[in-house]
């Protein structure tokens, strides 16, 4: 029976154990709407009448009727806004490529699932399809200009190592502006100018930076002088800036340096064809773009699908979370094996001990970042290090 002014999520489970349904709904009916069915086809009969108002779908692998695969392929066509979750004990490689490109799934959870690991994913993709906005303490975009007007930022380098020898394969760039910075974090400067005129003109101060810094790059990394950039999705969609990027790459490899960007993953949605149709522009080029913060939303998989990214870097707290949650472990593991069937570049951030380094190459992550391996620097720095090789050997 419906509760009136019920605000609690609806999620519909499909599940052959009644044990675990019958265990979910006791123990987590408090937070969650749950509408369980342990016979697929009548799940979708359900669905049908109520997608509309359904938050979440869960649907274990193997059941005696319908596979979870193919309930949520159905879901997906009847429902496709509504995020999907994959239980599962073992997907084969083909199993893989068959969620994400067609089930479109969000996420895969390894069975045997804890009621407490499944309530901790269905926070994460229902906090995340509804985030809270963060006040910004009166920062404006006009700031951002008047800081650029004062030439008050610069650059550091992050370095980047290769997973499986920890030879320096290139390096981030990242911006700093001290005077706002002394207020507010990096990351909320650049999140109240995302989609303000601001941030291209930001970027391309950047860019014009590191053409002039470009013969640098290259005597301090010689080969491994490969450089990446964030870039917002609103620049990317801007005609006039995807230009500036297609000229701001040509004039960085005629001086020998490789430039990828990335755009992070909360300022991409699945739906937007534009965005995509820039980012193949740029792949048809030659130009890689990768997809920052990956796992931090709830359409990570879907991005995938539209094969124009040539990588992922995983979201710092995912990466981080592997070590003590189950949930981010097995995403972790989960989602390297599917990058590695797609042919896709995968990369870590937040390395900050050795063994979060076993682990992900282990996994096959084929690229790490963090401070374990090396801080972000200035280019000064950098030169005035050079005569102790940067490495991560240590």
């Amino acid at each position: 029976m419906e509760v009136v002014g019920d605000t609690r999520p609806v999620i519909l489970m499909v599940d052959d154990d009644e044990k675990l349904l019958s265990s979910v709904r006791r123990t987590l009916s408090g937070s969650f709407e749950f509408v369980t069915h342990t016979d697929a086809d009548v799940a979708f009969e359900w669905l049908v009448r109520n997608r509309a108002r359904t938050d979440l779908i869960i649907a274990d692998l193997v059941m005696p009727t319908l596979d979870g695969i193919g309930f949520l392929k159905k879901a997906a066509q009847t429902a496709p806004t509504v995020p999907r979750v994959l239980l599962s004990g073992n997907v084969s490689s083909i199993s893989l490529r068959e969620a994400v490109n067609q089930a479109m799934v969000t996420r895969v959870l390894a069975k045997p699932v804890s009621v407490a690991v499944l309530k901790e994913a269905i926070d994460r993709v229902i906090h995340v399809k509804c985030p809270a906005t963060k006040p910004l303490n009166g920062l404006t975009p006009g700031m951002v200009n008047a800081a650029i007007d004062r030439a008050d930022f610069h650059t550091v380098l992050q370095p980047r190592f290769r997973a499986s020898d920890l030879r320096l394969c290139g390096a981030e760039i990242l911006c700093r502006m001290p005077s706002l910075e002394t207020e507010f974090g990096i990351d909320e400067i650049f999140e109240t100018c995302r989609n303000h005129p601001a941030i291209n003109r930001l970027t391309s101060q950047l860019m014009a930076l590191m053409v002039d810094q470009a013969p640098q790059y290259r005597a301090l990394m010689e080969d491994a002088a490969s450089i990446a950039i964030n870039v917002s999705a609103y620049s990317l969609k801007n005609p006039e800036f995807l230009e500036m990027i297609i000229r701001f790459y040509e004039k960085m490899r005629m001086r020998g340096v490789v430039v990828t960007f990335e755009v992070p993953e909360n300022q991409i949605s699945a739906h937007d064809n534009d965005l995509f149709a820039r980012v193949l522009r740029l792949r048809e080029r030659g130009i890689a773009l990768f997809i920052d913060d990956f796992g931090s939303g709830n359409n990570s998989l879907d991005l995938l699908r539209h094969e124009v990214f040539a990588g992922i870097k995983l979201d710092r707290d995912l990466v981080a979370g592997s070590m003590f949650d189950f949930l981010d472990d097995a995403f972790v593991e989960w989602i390297a094996r599917v990058c590695s069937k797609l042919g896709l570049s995968i990369s870590a951030k937040g390395i900050e001990h050795r063994k979060i380094i076993e682990k992900l190459q282990i996994y096959g992550i084929t690229e790490l970042q963090g401070f374990y391996l090396g801080g972000p620097v200035s280019l000064e720095e950098w030169e005035a290090k050079v005569a102790i090789p940067l490495n991560a050997s240590g």
